[in-house]
Order: C-alpha cells, then sequence, then structure tokens
C-alpha cells in the first residue's frame, strides 16, 4: 500500500474514532448506515439504505485491500458493475449512482457505500465535484448484510 493510501485510511480511521467517541461520550447511540448498491435477479441494479447494527463484528482484515481512487473531472460514466464486492468511503466531494430502476442515490462526503452489483447492467456513477474514494475489497463470499445485522 502507498504512503497517500496510508493516509487516507489513516484519516478515515481518525474521524470514525472521533465521531465514535463523541456518541459514546454524550450517550447517544452511533446510527451508522451504509448505500447498498446490488444486482438483481433479472440483471438490473437497485440501492437501499442499510443501518449497521452497534453489534456489527470487525470486517475482515486480512481479505481486503485499500486505495484512494481520485477524479478530477465532472462527468457521467456509463453503464458498469463493480469490479469486485467491495465498501467505497466517499471522502471528498460529491457524486450521485443511478440504478436501472431510475433511482439516484446522492452520495457525499463521509458516506460508507457497498458494491455488490457484480453482474447484470450495473449502475451510472455521475460525478458532481471533485471526488476522492477509498474502495475497501472484501472477499466474495463475505456476507455484508448478516455483518452489518450484528
Amino acid at each position: 500500500m502507498e504512503r497517500r493510501e496510508l493516509l487516507a485510511l489513516a484519516g478515515v480511521l481518525a474521524v470514525a474514532g472521533t465521531a465514535t467517541a463523541a456518541a459514546q461520550s454524550s450517550g447517544q447511540e452511533l446510527k451508522a448506515r451504509l448505500i447498498h448498491i446490488y444486482a438483481t435477479p433479472d440483471g438490473g441494479s437497485r440501492g437501499e439504505i442499510i443501518e449497521i447494527s452497534n453489534s456489527a463484528g470487525e470486517i475482515p482484515v486480512n481479505g481486503m485491500t485499500a486505495r484512494a481512487y481520485e477524479r478530477n473531472t465532472t462527468r457521467s460514466e456509463e453503464w458498469h458493475t463493480a469490479p469486485r464486492n467491495q465498501f467505497a468511503i466517499n471522502l471528498t466531494g460529491d457524486l450521485e449512482v443511478e440504478t436501472t430502476d431510475g433511482e439516484r442515490h446522492p452520495i457525499g462526503a463521509g458516506d460508507l457505500v457497498f458494491l455488490s452489483d457484480t453482474t447484470g447492467q450495473g449502475h451510472i456513477t455521475r460525478v458532481k465535484s471533485e471526488v476522492t474514494n477509498l474502495f475497501i475489497q472484501v472477499p466474495q463470499d463475505w456476507d455484508m448484510l448478516k455483518w452489518a445485522r450484528g
């Protein structure tokens, strides 16, 4: 992993740790969520909001890699699938993901997305401003929904 990738990952972990500590010290329950983009049996794609349980375990770091990805232009992508099951953490900027049902899912700085539409038509990604994403790959047989339920 390159130094830039390590710094980006450290920044995400620092922000997450600060938010968790603030919620715990104030007695508030931390309500974490993610946007799940997934393939449907008919070859389409859909998006849903998944609430992450406070008892969700750790993600198997041994089966993950991370890299920073930066786009410097505002443009519209064609339909494409995710290359693998992976988390995308949007560090900076704004984008939008459109699924085949016509839904558009805005994604801003700090949003967590789980992409599992590795088959079918996929989704369209529209970059609204300069974006920096961190992609974290997971084993293809890892069950994100089971993990999120705790």
